[in-house]
C-alpha cells in the first residue's frame, strides 16, 4: 500500500465515523418528548428507526473493513528503512545489506548494519540476512554468507582456496605450527587461563607460543588471577573466531568430536 492509498483509507474511516455521529444526533433530535406521539406516528418512527439501524450497521461494517485493511498494512510499514532520506522497501533493504557485506573485509553485526542503513530494527536486519543467506546458497556463486565472530561476512567457498592463495601470494609458512596450535587449543577450552596453567598442561614452556598468538591478535590479556604473584589471565579474541570461521565459542568441537578426527 502506497502512502497515498494509506491516507485515503484513513480519510474514508474518518468520514464513516462522522456519518455515524450525525445519524445518532438526528435520532436524538427526532425522538418524541413525553410519549405524546401515539398510534400511526409510533409505527412510522419504528420503521425509520429500523432503517437507521440497518444503515448504521452497514457503516460500522464498512469502517471495520477499513480498519482491518490498515492493520494488515502495518507490518510491511515496519520493515521499511530510510537511506539518505529515501524510504526503502524490503527487497531494496536486502540488496543494500548485500552490497555492504560485499565490500566489507570484516564481519558486520546486525546492529552495525542497522545503524548504517538507518531507522530499522536489528531484528528485522537479522531476518533479512537469513533470507539473503538462503538466496545466496541457492545461487551459483563462489561465495557464501557466514555468521562469524558475532557478525556476518561473505566468504569464498573452500574449493577456491588454492587459486586465492596463489593470487594473494599467501604462503603456507604463515600457518600456525603444531605447538602453537596446541597452546591455542588449551587457551580456547580452558579460558580464562594463566600461562603457568597452560605450561602445566603441555609440560613445556609456552612463552614463544604466547608471543606468536598475541602478535596475531588471537589471544589477549583480560585481567589478573587471584593467585600468588597475580599472574595475567588470557582468553581468545574475536580475531580467533574470525580466523577459524566460528560464530562464537559454542561452535568449538567437543572432546568426542576431536577424538573422532583422524
Amino acid at each position: 500500500m502506497t502512502d497515498t492509498e494509506y491516507i485515503e483509507k484513513n480519510t474514508e474511516l474518518d468520514q464513516a465515523e462522522e456519518r455515524i455521529e450525525q445519524d445518532e444526533a438526528v435520532a436524538v433530535e427526532d425522538a418524541p418528548e413525553g410519549g405524546q406521539e401515539q398510534g400511526g406516528n409510533a409505527q412510522q418512527d419504528d420503521a425509520v428507526t429500523e432503517d437507521d439501524a440497518v444503515e448504521e450497521q452497514e457503516e460500522d461494517e464498512a469502517a471495520a473493513e477499513i480498519e482491518d485493511d490498515l492493520d494488515d498494512e502495518e507490518e510491511p510499514h515496519q520493515v521499511q528503512a530510510f537511506s539518505d532520506g529515501e524510504m526503502l522497501g524490503r527487497e531494496e533493504t536486502r540488496r543494500v545489506l548485500y552490497a555492504l557485506l560485499f565490500v566489507s573485509d570484516r564481519p558486520l553485526s546486525a546492529s552495525r548494519l542497522a545503524e548504517v542503513i538507518g531507522d530499522i530494527d536489528k531484528h528485522i536486519v537479522e531476518n533479512l540476512l537469513e533470507e539473503l543467506r538462503e538466496e545466496i546458497s541457492k545461487a551459483d556463486v563462489p561465495f557464501e554468507l557466514h555468521g562469524i565472530a558475532g557478525g556476518y561476512q561473505l566468504m569464498t567457498k573452500e574449493e577456491f582456496s588454492p587459486h586465492i592463495r596463489t593470487l594473494l601470494q599467501i604462503k603456507k609458512s604463515n600457518r600456525l605450527s603444531k605447538a602453537v596450535l596446541e597452546t591455542l587449543a588449551i587457551i580456547a577450552y580452558k579460558q580464562p587461563v594463566t600461562r603457568s596453567q597452560v605450561e602445566a598442561i603441555r609440560g613445556v614452556s609456552v612463552s614463544h607460543a604466547f608471543e606468536i598468538l598475541q602478535s596475531r591478535h588471537l589471544i589477549k590479556v583480560i585481567g589478573v588471577a587471584e593467585l600468588p604473584g597475580r599472574p595475567r589471565l588470557y582468553k581468545t579474541t574475536d580475531e580467533f573466531l574470525h580466523h577459524f570461521g566460528m560464530k562464537n565459542l559454542k561452535e568449538l568441537p567437543t572432546i568426542e568430536e576431536l577424538r573422532g578426527i583422524k
